[in-house]
C-alpha cells in the first residue's frame, strides 16, 4: 500500500492540509499567512513543548509506515501463509494466492477511505487532539485482532479495522503540526513526517527479517504486537498536550487559544497576541473563500486542465510499476525465488527512504520538468529492462539483476515521481479552489489504489496471469504514456507564486515554455530597479 496510501496520505487528507500551499518551494499550511516579515521574527519561538507535541504528533505517521510496511513481508512468512491458507494449489509454494493478496491488501483500503472521511467532521468538531486519540483506540483494537486472528477473515478485518484508524491519523496529525509550529518553519516541520513513515518502514522490515527466523505463529504475531503497542505509547504521550491554537479560534475560543499559544510559544505576549490576530484573520478569509466557490467549479473550461493534471500525479505514480517493490516486495520477491526475501525487502525500503531525503534539494536545485522527466525516463528504462530479464527464467543472475532494478527503481521513484506527486497538485491549484482540488486528488489516487492493488496480484500470481516480473513490460508501456502526457500538462512552477501560475494559465503558456516566461509582476519587478 505504500503507493497508494502514500500518497493514501495520501488517504488522506494529510496532503490536503501539508501542502496546501506553496511559496519558492517551501511547504506552507492551506492556511493565509498575512506578512511574511514575521517569520524571521518568528523564528526563534520554539520552545520545549512545542518540540515535545511536534515529536508526539509527528510519530504518527511512524505508526503509518510501520503497518505500511510489515504487511508485505508479514504475508510472506511461510507460518502465516500456512496459518490463513496453506500452499499455494498451483506452485505448492507458501505464496498467497491472488484472490488472498486482494484480501490482504486490497480490502483495507476501503478502511482507509472511511477513516479520511471521519476524519473531516472530527477534526471540525473535536480539534485536532481527540480524534487522534479515538484513533489510537480503534487502532489497538484493530491490532489485536490481527494478532489473535483465528481465521483469514478475521485478519482482514482487523486489518480494515486498523485502516480506519491510520486514516483518521493521517487526515489529523500533519494538521495539527501545520497549526503550531511557526511559519519560517512549517514545511520543514510537516515534511519531516514523511521521513519518519518511511524510518518506520525500514524498522518494521528488520523486525519481520529477525523475527522470520522463529518457528511457529509468533514470527508473524511479535511484529503485529509491536504494532499494537505504537498506539498505546502514543496515545499516553498526546494526552497531555494542549489542543490547537489555530482551531481553538476558528471556534471563538479565543482564550483557551491564547493560553494554548502561549504554552507553545518562547516568544514574548505582544508577538503572541500577533499571531493569534492572524490566527483569526485566517480564519476569516478561508470561510469567506469557502462560501464564494463549490467544488463542481475545479470543472470550469478554466480550471480544468490545472484539475486533470493535478489528479493525474498520484493515480498515474502508482502504474509507474513501483508497487511491485513496495506493497508486494516480499511476495513478489517470494514467488521470484530470491534466496532471502526479507533481507532485501529492508534494502528496498533503506532506497525509499534514501530517494525521499534527496528528493527536496533535487527538486528546488533542478526545477519541477526537468526531475519529472529525468527521473520518469530513469523508471520508463528500468521498466523495460527488469521485464526484458524476466524472460531468462532459469537465470539466477536475472532474478538477482531484477530484484537489485527494483531498489534502484524505488530511489529514483521516491526523489522524483512520487516527491513531484506531493508537491504538484497544491502548486497548480488555484488558491480559492486548493481545498477542492486536492480533495479531488485525494478521490483520483484513490480509485487507482484500490484498482492497481486488486489488478496486480492478477497479472503476476502463479494462479492467475502468471506473468511474474513480465509485467514490468505493462508499467513500461504506462510510463512511456505518462512522459508524453506530462510533457504537455505539466507546468514549471519553481519560484512562482499562486498569481504568477493563475497569470500563466490564464495567458495558456505551453507547459515546456514557463520556465523562460516573464510574467507582468517580473516585468513591474524589473522596471521599478530601472532594469
Amino acid at each position: 500500500m505504500e503507493v497508494c496510501l502514500q500518497g493514501y496520505r495520501l488517504t488522506l487528507f494529510w496532503i490536503r492540509i501539508c501542502i496546501m500551499s506553496f511559496k519558492g518551494g517551501s511547504t506552507e499550511t492551506q492556511h493565509v499567512d498575512y506578512s511574511d516579515s514575521d517569520a524571521p521574527r518568528k523564528s526563534h519561538a520554539i520552545n520545549a513543548l512545542l518540540i515535545f507535541a511536534c515529536t508526539v504528533f509527528g510519530a504518527a505517521s511512524f505508526l503509518f509506515g510501520f503497518d505500511d510496511k510489515i504487511i508485505s513481508p508479514v504475508a510472506a512468512l511461510p507460518d502465516f501463509v500456512e496459518k490463513f491458507q496453506g500452499p499455494n494449489p498451483v506452485t505448492g509454494k507458501y505464496v498467497l494466492t491472488a484472490r488472498n493478496q486482494n484480501l490482504v491488501f486490497s480490502l483495507p483500503l476501503v478502511g482507509s477511505v472511511i477513516g479520511g472521511l471521519l476524519a473531516s467532521p472530527m477534526n471540525f468538531h473535536l480539534g485536532r487532539k481527540w480524534p487522534l486519540i479515538v484513533a489510537y483506540f480503534v487502532s489497538v483494537g484493530g491490532g489485536l485482532l490481527q494478532v489473535f486472528a483465528p481465521n483469514l477473515g478475521a485478519f482482514v478485518g482487523g486489518r480494515s479495522i486498523n485502516s480506519v484508524a491510520l486514516g483518521i491519523i493521517n487526515a489529523t496529525a500533519p494538521l495539527y503540526i501545520s497549526e503550531v509550529v511557526p511559519v519560517s518553519i512549517r514545511g520543514r516541520c510537516v515534511s519531516s513526517m514523511n521521513i519518519l513513515n518511511l524510518t518506520a518502514g525500514v524498522v518494521g522490515t528488520v523486525v519481520v527479517y529477525r523475527t522470520e527466523k522463529i518457528d511457529g505463529s509468533l514470527s508473524y504475531q511479535i511484529p503485529l504486537a509491536i504494532q499494537c503497542a505504537l498506539p498505546v505509547l502514543l496515545l499516553l504521550l498526546t494526552v497531555s498536550l494542549p489542543e490547537s491554537p489555530q482551531w481553538l479560534a476558528g471556534k471563538g475560543n479565543v482564550e483557551d487559544a491564547r493560553r494554548n499559544l502561549r504554552k507553545l510559544r518562547g516568544s514574548s505576549d505582544d508577538e503572541v497576541e500577533e499571531e493569534l490576530r492572524l490566527m483569526k484573520l485566517s480564519e476569516e478569509n478561508e470561510r469567506e473563500l469557502h462560501a464564494q466557490t463549490n467544488f463542481w467549479h475545479i470543472f470550469q473550461r478554466q480550471h480544468l486542465k490545472r484539475t486533470l493534471t493535478a489528479g493525474s500525479f498520484f493515480s498515474l505514480n502508482q502504474i509507474s510499476g513501483v508497487i511491485l517493490s513496495t506493497t508486494y516486495t516480499t511476495v513478489f520477491l517470494t514467488a521470484l525465488g530470491v534466496a532471502d526475501a526479507f533481507a532485501l525487502t529492508i534494502i528496498s525500503s533503506c532506497c525509499t527512504l534514501a530517494g525521499t531525503i534527496a528528493a527536496p534539494f533535487v527538486i528546488d536545485r533542478a526545477g519541477r520538468r526537468p526531475t519529472a522527466f529525468i527521473g520518469m525516463a530513469i523508471l520508463f528504462i528500468i521498466d523495460a529492462v527488469a521485464g526484458g530479464l524476466a524472460f531468462d527464467t532459469g537465470n539466477k543472475k536475472a532474478t538477482m539483476a531484477i530484484a537489485a532494478l527494483s531498489f534502484v527503481f524505488n530511489f529514483f521513484w521516491a526523489s522524483s515521481f512520487f516527491s513531484l506527486s506531493n508537491v504538484m497538485p497544491s502548486e497548480m491549484a488555484t488558491p480559492k479552489l486548493r481545498h477542492h482540488t486536492m480533495a479531488y486528488t485525494i478521490a483520483c489516487a484513490q480509485t487507482t489504489a484500490v484498482i492497481t492493488t486488486l489488478v496486480v496480484p492478477q497479472l503476476t500470481s502463479a494462479d492467475a496471469a502468471n506473468l511474474g516480473a513480465k509485467t514490468y513490460l505493462i508499467f513500461a508501456g504506462c510510463m512511456a504514456a505518462i512522459i508524453v502526457f506530462f510533457y504537455f500538462s505539466m507546468p514549471e512552477t519553481r519560484g512562482r507564486t499562486f498569481a504568477e501560475i493563475d497569470e500563466m494559465y490564464a495567458a495558456k503558456i505551453p507547459m515546456w515554455k514557463w520556465r523562460s516566461y516573464e510574467t507582468s509582476f517580473e516585468l513591474r519587478s524589473r522596471e521599478s530597479k530601472g532594469l
